[in-house]
Formats: structure tokens, sequence, C-alpha cells
């Protein structure tokens, strides 16, 4: 048996509840025994020095007197005889002389300049004993009165007493009392144990069957013998066991039906670790097309000289763009996307326009590897349609895609006509054909699950993560229809899908078309607007500033949040633009104070990167009214803050090409990043990181301002291994962003 099971036993219990006070009382007694003792002897040796003091005070007057000092040896010796008395010192102050009788130790003199002479003091072993000898001299009076007799000091002795024999009798007394209290102890420690055992065996062996009975054997029954409360405890067992019996029968059939889940569960488990693995390492997939478009045709704008292409370029850019946030949204929340996953838009607009541009991003790839790309309208397909077009395009898209990357030869094609037009209600059914590699039968019924391809040698080759098709057949039940592929291989592939929406007339379109034309004049639909732009890089403060001033607004500028509280409570503005994530006082807990200002605050937007559901909730919890992603979208910033100061009925146009095109200068952005990025080397190359984080901060912010999603991925691949390379190797990585940067942004 363990110490730890051993003393948690009742038999140990009780011992120790009896015995330990019974201790207890023993060592206070014995001590208070002690002590008392030692006071008594000690009291008792004092009184005795001071009685003997007083007799050799007066025996040594005459001697002294007449300084004879065989008579002071005499009396000495005499006192000698005192058994604790170890020697005598007398001095006589007329002659200065000294009489040492027995054994003195001369050190105890030098102490009587620093003890109390009239009082006994302790030094090795010994007590001293001090008297002054005095003579008392008669005087003749004149008067009757009495008057004290005058004294003379003829000398002073010291007295030595050993305390051997005080030790020796405590010592004695100490051994007595051990004696007393240990026979006390053992009679009641033995009394202790005979009762304790008499009421903890009967437990015992009733402890030792319930053992038996949790190590399996049920069957085992307790005998119910003993005391009135142990038969009481022993019929409870053997109950106990009976219903354990009964149960386990019960439990072993749940314990096979929940294993059986937990091994579907733990299977369902691995998957999903499996998917979202393969998601977070391939999750660029669906980003490249649109992306491709933004670079390919913002290079060509920079050098286009006719308006209608720049125009038409610009207009192809704008529409990848948002097709590019979309997909980005689309991906961070693939985990929800299953039917409904998806939040369509239901608005106006017309097949053709749309397919002509998505026709238009994609004929460079097609054309590059000698394929034909065509599309074809069916033309009982209605001119106007209300749904999402942008979900609609996506899904084609993705097809396109796929069929330029597994095509070698020959061409595409893409057919949308009607399926059935029910009073309004259109089935709209796409197809797009290749005439590529085509797909084995058997890996058909797998080919829109996500992660799934053909084969692994199709990700080395061509690239991407198989999510595409899994995102379209989202899409297409999130918009009510199916989809399906035909194929056959070394023929090609034709992938089908359908989307249900509504008809429209023409003056449905128009309107709508009209909606969006200058009903408010550009340059008056903020006038009288003061604006605080709350953000702690310099350029997107210029680049933020000169956009709102050419819809009117004036601005007032804030570095950091501490100076946004501050504007906020001296100065009146009618909005604030406040970035997350700034110096000194960051905007979540900037916006929290403003808001709890006295007086009515003014509406906030956010501006953040960040797009977890999380930070959402942190900033509207702060007192945002608006929440805006980074690269900024010019109609959403224009138009949120129009709906924020109740000016919601006024619409505007928007010129195509984004923010970047129609406000800040491809120069002015180049220098912005040149800049940091020279500050950058320059503290690389001096070894001094003391402002690094802010230059990164910097460059961050303006990649996410603008969209440049490479840069970013650049410069957050630099902020997490910079650490830990040495000062040449992040010097290069900073020259191949330098070049990345002089590639994006063509002079």
């Amino acid at each position: 048996m363990t110490p730890k099971k051993q003393f948690a036993s009742i038999h140990s219990r009780m011992l120790i509840t009896s015995l330990l006070p019974l201790i207890l009382l023993c060592a206070v007694l014995a001590s208070y025994m002690i002590t008392e003792q030692r006071s008594v002897l000690e009291g008792n040796l004092l009184r005795n020095g001071v009685v003997v003091t007083q007799q050799i005070a007066g025996n040594a007057e005459f001697s002294m007197y007449s300084n004879n000092e065989e008579a002071l040896t005499k009396l000495g010796e005499s006192v000698l005889d005192i058994p604790m008395v170890s020697g005598i010192v007398f001095y006589n102050n007329s002659q200065k002389t000294l009489v040492n009788v027995g054994t003195f130790d001369e050190r105890a003199l030098d102490l009587l300049s620093v003890k109390t002479p009239l009082r006994p003091y302790f030094y090795d072993h010994h007590w001293y004993f001090y008297a002054d000898i005095i003579k008392e001299i008669s005087m003749v009076q004149d008067y009757d009165e009495e008057a004290l007799p005058a004294t003379e000091i003829l000398g002073w002795f010291l007295i030595a007493v050993s305390d051997e024999m005080l030790i020796e009798e405590n010592r004695n007394g100490i051994f007595a009392v051990l004696v007393v209290s240990s026979m006390g102890f053992l009679i009641a420690a033995w009394l202790s144990m005979r009762i304790g055992r008499s009421i903890s065996k009967p437990v015992e062996h009733l402890t030792e069957m319930v053992e038996s009975m949790e190590a399996g054997n049920l069957n085992y029954v307790a005998e119910e013998d003993g005391p009135t409360e142990i038969r009481k405890l022993a019929s409870g067992v053997n109950q106990l066991a009976a219903s354990v019996r009964q149960s386990n029968v019960r439990m072993q059939s749940e314990v096979a039906r929940a294993t059986a889940q937990l091994q579907i569960t733990l299977i369902e488990l691995e998957d999903a670790m499996e998917a979202q693995e393969q998601f977070l390492a391939r999750m660029s997939h669906e980003l490249r097309t649109p992306l491709t478009a933004v670079i390919g045709f913002s290079k060509l704008i920079a050098i286009e000289t006719d308006a209608v292409k720049r125009e038409e370029h610009l207009r192809i850019v704008s529409m990848s763009s948002n097709m590019l946030l979309t997909m980005i949204d689309d991906i961070l929340e693939f985990s929800k996307a299953k039917v409904g996953g998806f939040t369509l838009e239901n608005i106006p607009f017309s097949v053709q326009p749309w397919l002509e541009d998505l026709i238009a991003i994609h004929l460079p790839a097609a054309e590059k590897k000698g394929l034909s790309l065509t599309f074809t309208i069916s033309e009982d397909l209605p001119a106007a349609l209300i749904g999402d077009p942008v979900r609609f395009i996506q899904v084609i898209s993705n097809l396109l895609s796929n069929a330029v990357k597994f095509t070698e030869t020959g061409g595409i094609e893409v057919l949308i006509g009607c399926q059935s037009i029910v009073e309004g209600n259109v089935v709209l059914e796409c197809s797009v054909s290749d005439s590529g590699k085509g797909i084995d039968e058997t890996k058909i019924p797998r080919l829109f699950d996500p992660f799934t391809q053909e084969d692994t040698s199709i990700n080395r080759r061509f690239g991407g993560t198989g999510l595409g098709l899994s995102i379209c057949k989202s899409l297409v039940q999130a918009m009510g229809g199916d989809i399906k592929v035909h194929s056959e291989v070394g023929v090609g592939s034709v992938f089908t899908f359908t989307y249900h929406l509504r008809a429209t007339d023409d003056s449905a379109l128009t309107g709508f078309t009209e909606t969006a034309v200058h009903k408010t004049h550009k340059s008056e639909a903020l006038e009288g607007l003061t604006v605080l732009v709350a953000e702690d890089n310099l350029f997107n403060q210029r680049f933020i500033v000169r956009l709102l001033n050419s819809y009117g607004a004036e601005c007032l500028i804030a570095d950091n949040g501490l100076e946004a509280i501050d504007i906020a409570k001296r100065l009146h503005v009618d909005a604030i633009l406040m970035d997350i994530h700034m110096p000194v006082i960051d905007g979540i807990t900037a916006c929290e104070t403003i808001v709890q200002q006295p007086g009515e605050s003014p509406p906030i937007i956010a501006l953040t990167a960040d797009v977890t559901l999380a930070e959402r909730e942190r900033i509207i919890k702060a007192g945002a009214a608006l929440i805006l992603l980074k690269p900024l979208n010019e109609e959403e910033l224009i138009e949120g803050l129009m709906s924020l100061v109740t000016r919601s009925n006024a619409t505007l146009s928007f010129a195509p090409g984004g923010l970047l095109s129609s406000v800040v200068p491809v120069d002015e952005l180049k220098s912005a990043l040149y800049s940091s990025l020279s500050k950058l080397e320059i503290q690389l190359q001096t070894d001094d990181k003391a402002s690094l984080r802010e230059i990164i901060h910097d460059l961050l912010g303006l990649a996410g301002l603008y969209g440049m999603s490479e840069l970013r991925a650049m410069v957050v691949t630099f902020k997490s291994d910079y650490g830990s390379l040495d000062a040449e190797a992040n010097i290069e990585r900073v020259q191949q962003i330098r070049r990345h940067i002089e590639e994006f942004l063509v002079s």
C-alpha cells in the first residue's frame, strides 16, 4: 500500500485524529514543566547568591578595614564550601589590592564596566554577584533629630557561582518529564490503535469486496455482518452490484453503437482536414483568370493611345476586378458553400455585353494556343433578364478556363439559350463545349467534388486546385439550376448548366441603365460635407483626400487613432473614414471612444483588409456604421458616404477603371512604393530594425489599398522570413519586390 493510500484509510485517520492532539498536549505540558523547573531552579540560585553576598559583605567589613588579607582569604575559603561557589575576589579601595580565592575568570571583571554592578550577571556558565563592603561612621549631632549614619566604601567583592548543578538538575527534570510523557503517549497510542482497529477492520473488509467488484467480479456478494452501519453499507453495495449487472447489458449495446458512430465521424473529420489542407494550399486557382486580365489590360492601358480601346480596356479591368473580389469572398467562405450558401443579387442585365467582355478576357489565352473561341446566343432569349450577372458569368468563366487549359487543338464554343419561358420565369441553359482531351467516364461521378481532378498529373502540368467545378456546382445550385457534363476521351467535353431567373422588358433595362447616369453631378455629390480621414500612411491619405475632393468634400486628416479622437471631439465632421490598423491607438479603440463621446457622434466607415467574421464583429461592435474592404471600390465608398449623410436618393455614374486609374497617377504610386523600399534597404544595411514594422505596414497598406495582391503576398512573406535571414538575403528579397513593382506598374 502506498503512503498516500495508507494515510487515507479510516484506521490511519482515527489514529492521527486521536494521537495528534495528544502529542501536541504532551509537547506543550513538557515544555511548560521544563521551562517552569528551570525558572524555579534559576530563581533559587539567584536568591541564595544574594543571601550569601549580604552575609559576606557584613563579615568582611573588619578584615577589609584592617587590610587583613589573610582573614579575607579564610573568609573566601569558607564561602567556597558552598557547592555552587567556584571563586571570590576582594578589592581594597585604599590599598588598591585584589585578593582572589578559588577559580575565578578574570575576564568577568572586565564586564563590570558594562554590566549593572548591583545586579547579578551571567558570563561563561557562571553567575556573578557584586557587593560593596561598607563601614558606617557615627557622627555627633548638635540637635536631637535623627540622621542617617555616614558610610564609607572600603572596597567590594565579586562571587562566581557555577550553573553546573542547575543544568544537572534541569536535565534530570527533562528526563523525568520525557519518561512520563512517553509512557502516557504509548498507553494512549495502544488504546487508540485497539479502538481504531475494531472500527476500521470491518470497513476495510468491505472495501476489499468493493474493489473486487470494481475489477469485474460483479457476482461477488458482500457479507452483511458487523455493526449496524456496516451491515447497511454491505446491503447497499450488493444492490448496487445487481444494478450494475443489469445496466452492463444496455451499456454494451450503447458502446457498440457509439463506436460505430465515432468511426464514421473520424472518417468525416479526416476528409474535412484533408480538404482544408488542400484548400489552403491551392486557393489561388479561381483567382488567376481575372487577375491575369487585370494585370494584362492594365499594361495595355498604359501604352494604349486610342481612347475607345482604352475605355474598353478599363471596362474589362473593372469587371475583372469585381469578379476577382467576388471569387475571393467565395473561396474564403467555401466551407459554407452549399445550396443557398451564396447571396445572389437580382438586378436587370443583358447577357450579351457581359458575355462579350468575358470572351475578350479568355480570347488571348485561346489565341495563344491557336484555338477558336466563339459564342452563340439564342434568338428566343429575352434581351433583359433579372438575376445576378456576376455569378452567372463566373460559372461560364470557370468552365471556359478549364476548356482553354485542357484543349490543345480545335476550338471552344459557348451556347446560351432558353430551356423554357413560362409566365416570365426563364430557365436559361448554357453549354460550354470543347475539342479537348475528354474525361474518362469513371472519373465523371466525382468531377464536381472539391479538390478533385481527373488525375494527379493535371496539377503538375496545368496547376489549379480542383475547386473550380465544385464552386460552379454550388453557384448553379444557388441559382436554382443544375450542372452536368458529357465527355468522350479524345473527342471533347460539353458542360451544361441551367439558371432560373425572370424576364423583363427593355424599358426596365433602359431605366436601370439611366439610373446610373448623372442625376447628381460628380463634383457636387459630397459638396458641403467635412470628412475626417484617419489613415497613418501618407500616400493613402493623399489618395483618399484627392478622391473625396473630386466629389466636393472637404477633408481633415488624422495620422493615428489618438488624433482622430481629438479632432472628432473638437471639430464638427459629417463622417469619418477610419483605418483599423493605426499606431498609438488602433482604429477599433478609436471607434469605441468616438462613439462614447458626449453628443451625437458622426457615422464611421471602417477601412480594412481583414475579412474574417471575428474581425467584422469587433468592428461593428466598436460602433462602425459601415465596413469597406481594401482595395477600395469607388462606387461603394461614395455611395456609402452619401447614404450615411441622408443623401441616399442621389445617384451617380462611375468611370470604369476603378480608383487607381481615375485618381492616382501611376508615377506617384511607384514613387511612394520605391520610397518605402529605399527606407527598408537602409534599415537592413545598417541592421537598425527599429522602423521595419512601420515600413512593412506602409507597404502592406499600399498593396492592400490598390489591390496589388502579388505585391502584398511578397511583403507578407518577407515580413515572416526576414528575422531568420541575413542582411544580404533580405536585401535581395527587397530587390525582387522592386523588380515586381517595375513589371506591374509599367510607366
